[in-house]
């Protein structure tokens, strides 16, 4: 079984939070962005050709802001497991039970 490589991949800063520890919404950040789903896709795919160079199974952890507030979240977990990429999600868990 190949070593996973690790990847944090920051999807949207769109969050209903203002930690005081975030960088998102400090002074001077600059706007909040998200990244559209077809550009979602073409990373996926670089995902797949990196960690295939490097001979390793690709673990990527979604973050943000809070990435399930991503416009496109389920179809972007669809496409990570239609590829066989093995996903972690890193989110604020206030809204567990109404997703």
């Amino acid at each position: 079984m190949p070593a996973r490589f690790p990847i944090q991949w920051h999807i949207t800063d769109t969050c209903d939070q203002r930690c005081r520890h975030c960088y998102i919404f400090t002074e001077g950040a600059p706007p909040v962005v998200t990244m559209p789903y077809d550009v979602c896709a073409r990373v996926v795919d670089q995902i797949e050709d990196l960690c295939q160079c490097l001979g390793m199974d690709p673990y990527v952890y979604l973050t943000g802001g809070d990435p399930i507030l991503h416009p496109d979240f389920w179809r972007v977990m669809e496409l990570l497991h239609s590829h066989g990429i093995r996903v972690a999600i890193t989110w604020s868990r206030l809204r567990i039970g109404t997703c």
